[in-house]
């Protein structure tokens, strides 16, 4: 990777990591279909008046309700979920077998070709991860936790997939907008039927919500779709492989949690499969 590549991979994963963090602090008073209904709502409002309303790209505006209900209802609607049950970190590293399945995805409808040294990278970065996550250890996360997780982790690698294959040449910006906007809506009906009472808004809280508003929905998941657009599916979502270090680092941080040697050993293991990953560019696989 180039330098400036490598400064933009760091900022995305710093982004993205820091997003379950911040819902975690979110998640102490709002369940999570109300805290991503407010997220979405406020970045939506936020963009809407630099949408350009007289030349809507109406292929954008359907691509992007797509990705909103893969990438912000179900995606995130489940992984958040999983926050009431996983310690933040422990999600961030499940988001980050993304590489795997989103590889085996492009793989399966002929976008990308497997080399050998991307597959001992991401069978490096997916060791590192079942390291850090504890499932090679004695302490078990919950399953139930993990389920939800993982079928979140899959459903984002299906959008993930799809942006790459049909979203060519749309403005990102639209993109952004369209399935922030309609994962909101799609998330009201959840938000209603199965939300808690709100509880006493806190500084923290109202600091979280405004941190997923502005710094993951708007920035992170532009950053996010140029990197897809830029580098393919697969090699994009090997930059998910750095989530789980940045996870550790942010969850010590913010709430003390104590660094293990596991844990150092399982961001060495993705570190050097990150590497592998994406030093080997998979060609996309003709005719």
């Amino acid at each position: 990777m180039t330098p400036p590549l490598m400064a933009l991979v760091a900022l995305f994963s710093l982004i993205w990591s820091s997003a379950f963090v911040a819902g975690k602090i979110a998640l102490v008073t709002l369940d999570p279909y109300t805290l991503l209904v407010i997220r979405f709502g406020l970045a939506a409002a936020l963009m809407a008046p630099f949408c350009p309303w007289r030349r809507i790209d109406r292929r954008a505006l359907r691509v992007g309700a797509m990705l909103g209900l893969l990438n912000n209802a179900l995606y995130l609607g489940l992984t958040f979920s999983a926050l009431q049950r996983l310690r933040p970190e422990i999600v961030v590293v499940v988001v980050s077998c993304a590489p795997f399945l989103t590889t085996l995805l492009a793989v399966a409808l002929g976008q990308e070709r497997l080399a050998p040294r991307r597959i001992v990278g991401i069978a490096c970065g997916i060791g590192g991860v079942a390291v850090m996550t504890g499932l090679v250890g004695a302490a078990r996360p919950d399953p139930l936790g993990l389920a939800l997780a993982g079928a979140g982790t899959l459903a984002f690698a299906v959008g993930t997939v799809l942006f790459r294959d049909k979203a060519v040449g749309l403005p990102v910006f639209q993109l952004n907008f369209w399935q922030t906007l309609v994962g909101g809506v799609a998330l009201l009906p959840a938000a209603w039927l199965l939300g808690a009472p709100v509880g006493s808004v806190t500084v923290p809280t109202i600091l979280a919500v405004l941190h997923l508003a502005l710094v993951v929905t708007i920035g992170g998941m532009a950053l996010w779709l140029a990197l897809i657009r830029a580098h393919g599916a697969g090699t994009a979502a090997s930059f998910h492989l750095l989530n789980p270090v940045f996870g550790v680092a942010l969850a010590h941080l913010a709430f003390a949690t104590p660094l293990r040697p596991e844990d150092f050993a399982g961001a060495a293991l993705i570190a050097l499969g990150l590497g592998l990953a994406v030093m080997t560019r998979a060609p996309a696989r003709s005719g």
